[in-house]
């Protein structure tokens, strides 16, 4: 009498070798089969098996047989056609495959995400000669009808958007040849503009039109206004539990709407890739891929493996090799605060202030040299003054830098001695409701663009304006 395998024991081994159902599986895809083939599946387990000790070869190879797995129910049906063999397998255990790795999950079609539309418009219909009686079986069966379609239908996009999320590789792999091959580049671009244009009109395309609540359909309502129509229903008739459920599914698939919209945007952005684009394109995903097996290597059950292990990378590569070494970037502030906002738009609106004062701006009259001329820099500290009068500030954490912005390259003529003559002016007469704080710390300042000695800075005492309280009595 022959080994045999119960369902656990043989399910238990096609987990702890998953890469047999996966590569069969894959092909299935690739052959748009609903089937694999028993040659196949006895090439793959041959192969898989040859890397292994005697041991588990002679579990894997009696457990995978075709009469052990038809005998536990995971083929369901075998058929004989053109002279081989076929395997139905069951729908759980390739769905289980598919939720294992997302490189397997199926881009949903028009028909697919239609048919799922129509089963719910029969939902719907149904609804309105319903009791809706917890009492009625004929209720309660359309009831639990409708919450395994819709949440089969949430898991479905939801997997749909992983496998749309993850097609950056799949990118990748279609223009591998771009960088081996570059004399065909023409020919290449072309056979990948069909196979890109084909996912999107096929799948992306679908799935955005499907999810989107304003779109009108000719043959009816489409999927929101359908589960809107079922949650007036259910509201109309008691069903306040029931109602809330199918509101809260109609927000979650709402919420699948904007990652495959950013899906649709990165293909059309790759269409635009140039061959030089395609090849850095290629570098990065090449090197993020092996970035994510190591992390995947810390997606274990050993809780030991939390790190990356990324020294052989970083070596290999060169990327990271003296980056301790460096000063760590400086990122740009441009934040998402409220107080963010109001500070950049008081800001543009002190400089539209200043360019509407244009013609009120003065011409300072240019001094040659390093010698000094007590008239003209009279009438230069005059004219200043007088614009300052005009002159419209906020409170600022450095006035000096914030005067030296307003008068640098705004004002012809401008010059450092001029800054301090501001400066001195501001500090003595604050403007009317300010204050001006001086504190110990020290900043430097670029010289004005038509300086005569570029390489001099202005080192100063950093100074703050600030709105006067009630309890100033006029002295800084």
């Amino acid at each position: 009498m022959s080994k045999r395998f119960s369902t656990l024991d043989t399910t238990r081994l096609l987990f702890e070798h998953p890469k047999i159902l996966f590569r069969l599986i894959e092909r299935m895809d690739r052959n748009e089969a609903r089937y694999i083939r028993e040659s196949d599946l006895i090439n793959e387990v041959m192969a898989y098996s040859r890397t292994l000790g005697r041991a588990d070869q002679d579990r894997i190879r009696l457990a995978l047989n075709t009469d052990n797995l038809f005998r536990t129910g995971l083929v369901i049906d075998i058929i004989k056609a053109e002279g081989e063999r076929r395997l139905v397998l069951q729908d759980a255990l390739i769905n289980l495959m598919r939720a294992c790795n997302a490189s397997l999950y199926q881009e949903l079609t028009d028909a697919r995400l239609r048919g799922h539309l129509v089963t719910l418009r029969d939902v719907r219909d149904r609804f309105e000669n319903a009791s809706f009686s917890e009492a009625d079986p004929d209720f309660t069966e359309l009831r639990d009808d409708l919450n395994e379609r819709v949440s089969q239908l949430i898991g479905l996009l939801r997997q749909n958007v992983l496998r749309m999320q993850t097609i950056s590789t799949q990118l990748a792999d279609m223009s591998g040849d771009a960088s081996r091959v570059p004399e065909k580049y023409v020919a290449f671009r072309r056979d990948l503009f069909e196979q890109i244009v084909t996912l999107y009109d096929r799948h992306i395309k679908p799935t955005l039109v499907f999810l989107n609540p304003d779109t009108r359909l000719p043959d009816g309502t489409n999927l929101f206004e359908t589960l809107e129509a079922m949650v007036k229903q259910l509201e109309v008739n008691g069903q306040m539990s029931l109602a809330d459920q199918m509101f809260r599914s109609s927000l979650s698939l709402n919420a699948l709407y904007k990652p495959i919209q950013a899906v649709a945007q990165e293909v059309e952005h790759f269409l635009r890739k140039t061959r030089r684009g395609m090849v850095q394109y290629n570098a990065m995903e090449h090197f993020f891929g092996q970035l994510r097996e190591l992390k995947g290597e810390t997606e274990t059950l050993s809780l030991r493996r939390k790190w990356l292990e990324g020294g052989d990378f970083a070596r290999s590569t060169g990327f990271l090799m003296g980056l301790r070494a460096q000063a760590r970037p400086k990122h740009y502030a441009f934040g998402a605060s409220t107080s963010y906002y109001q500070l950049l738009f008081s800001e543009l609106e002190l400089r539209l202030a200043d360019l509407r004062r244009k013609a009120d701006v003065p011409v300072l009259q240019e001094v040659a040299g390093s010698g000094r001329d007590t008239r003209v820099d009279v009438q230069r500290i005059h004219q200043l003054y007088q614009w300052l009068e005009t002159l419209q500030l906020r409170p600022t954490n450095d006035l000096v830098r914030e005067l030296h912005g307003r008068l640098d390259g705004f004002i012809e003529g401008y010059r450092f001695p001029d800054l301090l003559a501001a400066l001195n002016r501001l500090v003595n007469t604050p403007p009317a409701g300010f204050r001006v704080v001086t504190t110990n710390r020290f900043r430097a300042l670029a010289p004005a663009q038509d300086s005569a000695t570029p390489d001099d800075h202005f080192i100063y005492r950093k100074r703050r304006l600030e709105p006067a309280s009630e309890t100033d009595n006029g002295t800084n």
